[in-house]
Parts: C-alpha cells; structure tokens; sequence
C-alpha cells in the first residue's frame, strides 16, 4: 500500500515539474499559498458512517500561473454505525487553472492521491473535482471545490466539497532577469512633450483657424468646420371643415380645429394658410361658385376674428362645385362634398444637441 502511495506521488511531482519548465516566466510562478478552510464528506454508505464536516487546511505553491501543487490535510470525529470513530486525510493535488471564465469567477480542475488513516483501518485514496475561484485582491482568493474520492483498497466512493481562502505570499509577479551575459538595452529616448492644444475659444472641439462659426452654443453638436449641425423635419396639418345644405356659417363644433390652425400659424411664421371653399352640385354653378367663396372667407374671418391671425396670412379662395371628393349622387357624398380644407406644413430646423 505505501508504494502504491509513493509511487503515485513521485507521479504526481514529476507531472508538475514537466508542465511548470515551459512556464517558468508566467507572472506569479514562484508563490507559496496557504488555504484554511471547511471540507464536508459525503462517506459512502457501506462505511456506516454520517456525513461530516471537519476544518482543513492546505499549503501549495505555484508552479506557473494555471498549474498548482498543494499538500491538505484535515482531521474529523466521525459518526455512525460503523467500528470507526476518528479520520486523519493527508493528500497531494494538482490543480490547474482554465482559461474560460464564469462571469467573475474563474474554473479549475484538480486530481491527486493521499491516505486515510481511520481508527481501525487505513487507505490510499484517489480524489478528482472541479471547482470555481473568486480573486478577491492581489494575494487572496477565495476557492470552492467538489470532488469525488476512491479507495484503493476497499473500493469505497466518497464525495466531497470544500472551500478555503488562499493566502499567497512570495514569488515576483516579472519575469526572471536576463543572464550576465545578455546584451543591454539602450535606454528608450525620452518622450517629446506633448504639442500645445491649438485654441478653441468657444469650446466645440473645432480649433479656431478652421472654425467658421464662432462662439456656437456648448449644447449644440458641430460638424468639423465648427458650425451647429441642423436637422430639417416637416410639420403638416390638415383643416376640414364642414356646412349644412346651402349655409356658410362655422358650426362651433369646428372651433377647436381651426384653433388647432391658428397655433400653428403662430407657431410658423412663415406659414401661410391656404383656404379652399367647396360645394355640391345642388344649384346653378354661378350660385356654387358664391356660395364657395362665403364659406371660404367665413372661415378666415373665425382666423382673423376669433383667434388674433393675421389677415395677410391667410388666404381664401372658392371653387365652387368643381372640385368634388366624394359622389354628389348620395346624401353622404354631398355632405362631403360641402367643405372649407387646407393643407399646411412648415419646414423645422432642429438643432443636434451634443
């Protein structure tokens, strides 16, 4: 049995000497590490024995930054059934860091060989697992594992998990120094002060010898001449208005539209309203053409009169029967046929803000 252990140590030693050689400049080769913390064994159930947790302790040192060897130890009062009543587990593992990452938390396997020494019996034992890592500062880790253990000599399977806190200590974060007889360097030439920042009096990041627009708002964005960069968009409004069968008064139900016209004309200054008066065919076309042109003017004078526009900016046109939307043969068609439109729209400027 002891050979057995010894020769799977010695393995293990070499293993880890093989892999570190290639790595021997990795930053934090060199460091030694102690990990106290808390094992909990899940012992097979033909040992007749309760799970257990016992405090452990480990001392490793670190081959390369992936590749670890570490020496553990802990000590348990077992319960239970069975004829043993005591444990003292010694082992050696290997543990190497891999490259994927879990969010902020950094995988690992590890594998090894130790010894059971139980009240009544002992055993070499195999271990493998998986755990995560958390780096909590430049020399302490925190470290969770769960692993499986075999018995060589009975065949008994246990499962484990521990966590520990790894204290690092020692070793050099650099690379080894070059040997005696490697050339020295020349010292790198001092770094040329840093050119002056060309002016840029109003601050939109536009020097002022190719600014074209001065003292432009902080708020606004700029294009690379220094000038306020300006996005044009298209505001519409539509007026319908609608008369009774050969009237041309404003029913009060369209006040609230026209109101709607009105604050855009505020709105838009250079916007003028184009009013349309309409008919049905009901009537001579002479009668058509008059009734059009009141309904049309009536309209404006509710601009004008009730609602403070401007008379030069609206304009009044009639057209009589000409111009039906809809079939003058229904009662409906008629209704809509009988109307005051506009189509309004301005042109806006908006300035991009930064």
């Amino acid at each position: 049995m002891k050979e057995t252990y010894l020769t799977a140590l010695s393995l293990m030693f070499a293993a880890g000497a093989i892999v570190a050689v290639p790595n021997a400049a990795v930053a934090d080769a060199g460091q030694f590490y102690i990990a106290p913390g808390l094992q909990w064994i899940d012992y097979d159930k033909d040992r007749l024995l309760d799970n257990e947790t016992g405090f452990t302790l480990g001392l490793g040192y670190d081959f390369t930054n992936k590749l670890s060897g570490e020496i553990n130890v802990f000590d348990m009062d077992l319960d239970g059934a069975g004829p043993d009543d005591d444990v003292f587990h010694s082992r050696f593992d290997l543990l190497y860091t891999l490259d994927n990452k879990i969010g902020q938390l950094t995988p690992f396997v590890v594998g090894g060989v130790g010894h059971n020494r139980f009240s009544q019996n002992e055993e070499t034992v195999f271990d493998a697992g998986a755990g995560v890592k958390y780096q909590i500062n430049d020399n302490l880790v925190w470290r969770t594992v769960v692993r499986k253990f075999w018995g060589m000599d009975e065949h008994f399977h246990d499962y484990g998990v521990d966590t520990a806190l790894v204290f690092s200590f020692g070793g050099s974060s650099s690379a080894p120094s070059a040997p005696a007889s490697a050339p020295v360097r020349a010292a790198a030439a001092p770094a040329a002060p840093a050119a002056p920042a060309a002016p840029d009096q109003d601050g939109d990041g536009v020097p002022d010898s190719r600014d074209a627009c001065a003292d432009t708002p902080r708020t606004h964005r700029v294009d690379n001449t220094g000038c306020s960069i300006v996005t044009e968009e298209v505001a519409r409004i539509d007026l319908n208005v609608q008369f009774d069968f050969d009237q041309a008064v404003v029913k009060p139900e369209y006040n609230d539209e026209i109101k709607r016209v009105a604050d855009f004309l505020n709105a838009n200054p250079n916007t003028i309203a184009d009013l349309e008066g309409h008919t049905d065919s009901q009537g001579t076309t002479e009668y058509n053409q008059s009734l059009s042109e009141r309904r049309v003017n009536a309209v404006r004078q509710v601009l004008i009169n009730q609602f403070g526009i401007a008379p030069g900016k609206v304009r009044a046109q009639g057209f009589g029967e000409s111009r039906p939307v809809a079939s003058n043969d229904t009662v409906q068609g008629r209704a809509q046929n009988r109307r005051v439109q506009s189509v309004m729209s301005a042109t806006l400027q908006r300035f991009e803000s930064r």
